[in-house]
């Protein structure tokens, strides 16, 4: 059985399963979009669509969720209208006046996952944890960043629908979160895209944006080995900045102990500088040449000699 191709599509079928272990019944959410599908064309949304989360046998709902009062969502529908047609293009500007109606970004996610389920899903803290979704400025842009996230998932797995995705990715952790032997958490551990969203999703904004000496000491409690290999990435390019590039010297071509040694020779850097660089290089080569990383001490010196502040 080949349970890295089809892991999340098993995820998905295991859906109902799930839902009547969890909630004593299975979710029927074909049911509930039929419910809102008139919201899709031009019928403007009013309270009494929403009592469709209200029923009985919407258990899921009432365990973590409540509508506002009523008469508060009412007046406010009634100073605005909302075309559903003009998603996603309008995404932007409709789900934050969505917000602004019922105040908490949940139930509005609710609402578009079952009005436009191609397009959305309800945001859960489960999901969240499976993509390690990015944090935006604001709950909106969080929940921007999730569902991109859940297309392009979908994109990848040829789920038909953002609301597919969501529900397998939920299955995913629920189900196979707390057994990490097991063969989908596995596949899910080891796919290769999904390493490549989620460290896109924890590390882009952070890895843009920070030079490489201030990255190293940033990972110095985290992994010393990886500071040390950025730092020493770092150093290079520092000591090759050094070389001047009004010579005929083909610089490029030294390796980095012949070029320390000709920038002192040379009367570019001093004595006490070649040795420290010298110090550092040595540092350098241990992380990304040996297997035995460089000690402590000694990536705390390689982050001296590129002057950052450790503390």
């Amino acid at each position: 059985m080949r349970v890295t191709v089809n892991y999340l599509h098993k995820c998905h079928n295991a859906f109902r399963e799930l839902t009547e272990k969890k909630y004593g019944t299975p979710l029927d959410f074909a049911q509930d979009e039929a419910s809102v599908a008139q919201l899709r064309g031009q019928k403007p949304l009013t309270y009494e669509d929403l009592r469709v989360f209200e029923s009985p046998d919407q258990v899921w709902f009432q365990r973590y969720w409540v509508l506002p009062p009523e008469h508060h969502v009412t007046q406010a529908l009634k100073r605005r209208s909302f075309d559903f047609r003009s998603l996603p293009k309008e995404e932007e500007a409709l789900i934050p006046s969505l917000v602004e109606v019922f105040k908490s970004i949940e139930l509005v996610s609710i609402i578009l996952r079952f009005v436009k389920p191609e397009n959305y899903g309800i945001i859960s803290p489960p999901v969240e944890r499976i993509l390690d979704v990015r944090r935006g400025s604001d709950a909106v842009k969080t929940y921007l960043n999730y569902v991109q996230d859940l297309r392009e998932v979908a994109g990848k797995y040829h789920f038909k629908r953002a609301a597919d995705t969501d529900m397998a990715l939920w299955v995913l952790h629920e189900r196979f979160s707390s057994e990490p032997d097991n063969a989908i958490w596995r596949a899910y551990e080891t796919d290769p895209f999904m390493l490549r969203l989620r460290a896109k999703n924890l590390m882009a904004h952070f890895l843009t944006r920070v030079p490489y000496p201030e990255l190293a000491n940033s990972l110095l409690e985290i992994d010393s080995g990886l500071a040390a290999q950025i730092a020493g990435i770092a150093f290079e390019r520092m000591v090759r900045r050094r070389a001047p590039r009004d010579r005929q010297e083909n610089w490029d071509e030294y390796d980095l102990r012949t070029l320390i040694n000709e920038l002192c020779q040379k009367g570019f850097i001093d004595q006490r500088t070649r040795g420290e660089w010298d110090e550092a290089r040595r540092i350098r080569n241990r992380a990304i040449h040996d297997e035995v990383l460089p000690t402590r001490p000694a990536v705390e010196y390689l982050l001296e000699v590129l002057r950052v502040r450790k503390s």
